[in-house]
């Protein structure tokens, strides 16, 4: 390039510059005596604040649930044993009054366990538990209408 090539570019970039730069900046509108009242903001609406747990506190909350999913799961499979034996022990006794007796213990037995698990959902209101999912019916030989 020539030297008059240098000055001829140099002065295209000098006069483009200024104009690329107001060309690229929004046009402000002329100015008033006084700037205009902003309108009033609207009412503040209560809004609820929602604390979010850490990572660590929602691992722990996760690990408590499935810890009592267990216990419950546990504590279902040892009641659904316990009313099979007495199932058992019921369908071959023969004497009314030992078929009596087993069916108290039985029914004390899940009164019992109902209570235990009505405790544990009460401790814990964040899993729901399904009622009735290890209650059974009355035994296929029994005799009581109120079961």
């Amino acid at each position: 390039m020539t030297n008059s090539s240098h000055k001829i570019l140099l002065f295209v970039l000098a006069t483009a510059m200024p104009l690329t730069a107001s060309a690229q900046t929004q046009p402000q509108p002329a100015r008033a005596a006084a700037p205009a009242p902003r309108p009033a903001p609207p009412p503040a609406v209560a809004r609820p604040v929602v604390a979010t747990p850490s990572h660590t506190q929602q691992f722990q909350q996760q690990v408590n649930r499935q810890q009592l999913i267990n216990q419950q799961n546990q504590n279902a499979v040892q009641q659904q044993l316990r009313q099979n034996n007495m199932s058992q022990q019921r369908s071959t006794a023969t004497d009314p009054a030992l078929r009596t007796q087993l069916d108290n213990a039985d029914r004390a037995q899940q009164q019992t366990y109902q209570a235990q698990q009505d405790a544990n959902a009460r401790r814990d209101q964040t899993v729901p538990r399904v009622r009735g999912t290890t209650q059974r019916g009355a035994p296929a030989s029994s005799g009581s209408a109120g079961r």
